[in-house]
């Protein structure tokens, strides 16, 4: 006992209070041992596992505020186990009753019940009241929309967790006993994995039932006719019950994990490694407690792992978006590429609407000119086939008559006359000749300018992929143009409707760039921001990567310290036991010498 408690006797001599685990507390800091708990003297191991108990007290993982102690009997009230090797050869079966019982998912089944004291009837859960009397059940038992909703609720939970049986409605409508033994045990064996048996139904479940506080009573009469319409809804409102219990566990297991951040949640982990511990140590499980150091070790190992996962990942990330948000700035802006193209083709767009509209105008204007001049020219050729049919009614009238010299003489002046006009007239038409050639020339020369612009028009169109009308930004319209020479009227002269299809088409697909512009702005300075966060991101992980190394660093300088300080007791504890031999050596000699003279004097 002097070796495992004398390196701090105030620990052991000191009441076992709350007072005094704060006050020893706040003396001696929290420390942590790298050596494994085989190694670290017991002393050591029960300071810091009392201090780590004390926090665990502090934290309310002992006992629940609303827990019933109706299932502790009264020696387990009242008395508390004691940590010393018992008498008569039986320390090490006390040592043994404080290790966990069982392997798997811990149990949160209540314990079970001892013998009926005053504590149990007295202590039982404010919640429901003293069990004075049997209470009635307020809740429609006998409403079919009660039962029926108690039905999906248990099938419901049956269905998602791997309820092995067959389960339906009609079953849970009015059950046989095998089928409700079987709902029963497997939803008793959801509270407590550990159960492998299950006796006469009639006792187990109103036992299971009153462990849980169920609020009413269920009679053993109902379940000897568990299907029996009288007997069936209150059984079956509480297995409902007891379904909605596990859910409710369930769900507020999940909401627990929920509201704890990394720190927290890592905090609770290293609490129940602590107690876990201290439960081994207690029970002299040197093997266990070492797994459970060796376990924390590597949930701390693991930690440190995926943090520097996480920060390389933000990291390569951080790196990789920067050298896409570079690689787009170091590009030319394709919006800006294509707004100039967009100007250009609009440019050459109203130019050829000019030189269209010019050349239609003059066109008219010559077709105007060219009716009159055939206008006129009929004219003229009706005119001069009435001159010959007159010149040929006068040539009759003359060959019927006697010609003097007068009469032919006048004929003959009259016919300068006639020729005279007749050159102005072919003088007049070949002037009007000439000027539809040039004009004819002209408007040649004007089509072939159009003919380029067409064809400059569609090259473009091709560059943008607008041509064809399948093509992957033309939507389906027609921004061909083709050009007609022997069209009569403006309309003719080109194919397609450059008011009505065209132009709106190329202002919508220059608004569509403008607004997708405008979208690609947004979009990087999204990705800016993405990239401010993810800097600042990787800033938070390199500072808790920090403090995770200059914890670890605290942690050893600690355990250097803690070393150092054992060793010292050590070396004066190895003093004062050298010096404590040396004295009784010299008591012990003192002693043979009184008694040797003791029996020479007898002698």
């Amino acid at each position: 006992m002097k070796g495992n408690n004398g390196h701090n006797a105030n620990l052991t001599q000191m009441p076992c209070t709350a007072g005094s685990l704060l006050l020893l507390l706040v003396k001696q800091p929290r420390q942590q041992h790298s050596q494994p708990w085989c190694q670290v003297p017991k002393s050591a191991k029960c300071e810091t596992r009392v201090r780590h108990d004390y926090h665990r007290l502090l934290s309310g993982y002992t006992m629940s505020r609303r827990q019933t102690l109706g299932a502790l009997s009264p020696n387990q009230l009242n008395g508390r186990s004691s940590l010393a090797p018992g008498k008569n050869g039986q320390g090490k079966d006390a040592r043994q009753s404080l290790k966990p019982s069982g392997t798997g998912r811990p149990s949160i089944a209540p314990r079970p019940l001892e013998r009926p004291s005053n504590i149990g009837v007295d202590r039982r859960s404010s919640a429901f009241g003293k069990t004075g009397a049997a209470k009635a059940d307020p809740r429609a038992l006998t409403d079919k929309n009660f039962q029926a909703s108690c039905i999906r609720t248990i099938i419901a939970y049956a269905s998602t967790h791997g309820y092995p049986y067959a389960l339906s409605p009609k079953v849970l409508t009015s059950p046989t006993g095998k089928d409700f033994t079987q709902l029963a045990f497997w939803l008793f064996q959801r509270f407590d994995p550990t159960l492998k048996t299950f006796g006469k139904v009639e006792d187990e479940v109103p036992l299971f039932f009153k462990r849980f506080n169920y609020p009413f009573q269920l009679s053993k009469s109902a379940l000897f006719a568990v299907g029996s319409p009288h007997s069936w809804p209150a059984v079956l409102a509480a297995l409902a019950w007891l379904v909605e219990l596990l859910n409710y566990d369930e769900k507020s297991g999940d909401a627990a994990a929920e509201q704890f951040d990394e720190k927290q949640r890592s905090e609770r982990q290293f609490f129940a490694y602590a107690s876990t511990a201290y439960r081994h140590f207690l029970a002299g499980d040197d093997n266990k407690a070492q797994a459970a150091d060796d376990e924390m070790l590597g949930q701390f190992k693991e930690r440190q792992t995926t943090l520097l996962k996480s920060n390389q990942i933000l990291k390569e990330s951080a790196e990789a978006v920067a050298a896409e948000l570079q690689d787009l700035r170091r590009q030319p802006s394709p919006l800006a590429a294509a707004q100039a193209a967009k100007h250009e083709v609009l440019a050459d767009q109203r130019k050829f609407q000019e030189v269209i509209a010019g050349n239609q105008a003059q066109r008219a204007s010559l077709q105007k000119k060219l009716e009159e001049r055939h206008a006129d020219l009929e004219a003229k050729k009706a005119a001069l086939a009435a001159v010959r049919a007159d010149n040929e009614a006068l040539a009759a009238r003359i060959a019927g008559q006697a010609l003097s010299k007068t009469d032919v003489n006048r004929m003959v002046a009259e016919r300068q006359k006639q020729k005279g006009l007749l050159e102005g007239v072919v003088a007049q038409h070949d002037a009007l000749q000439k000027r539809l050639y040039q004009a004819e020339v002209q408007l040649e020369q004007c089509l072939n300018g159009l003919e380029e612009r067409l064809r400059q028009y569609h090259a473009a169109c091709h560059r943008l992929g607008l041509l064809p009308a399948s093509a992957k930004r033309a939507a389906g319209v027609a921004y061909d143009i083709t050009l007609h020479r022997t069209a009569n009227t403006q309309a003719e002269l080109v194919s397609g409707d450059i008011k009505g299809v065209v132009r709106p088409g190329l202002l919508s697909l220059r608004e569509r760039y403008r607004l997708r512009g405008r979208e690609l702005a947004e979009d990087g300075l999204v990705l800016a921001e993405q990239l401010d966060a993810a800097h600042e991101a990787n800033q938070e992980r390199q500072e808790e990567l920090a403090s995770l190394r200059r914890q670890v660093a605290s942690a050893e300088e600690r355990q250097r310290g803690l070393k150092e300080a054992l060793e010292a007791d050590i070396a004066t504890i190895g003093g004062q036991a050298d010096k404590i031999k040396g004295e009784v050596a010299c008591l012990r000699n003192a002693m043979l010498s009184r008694l040797l003279d003791a029996e020479d004097k007898l002698r």
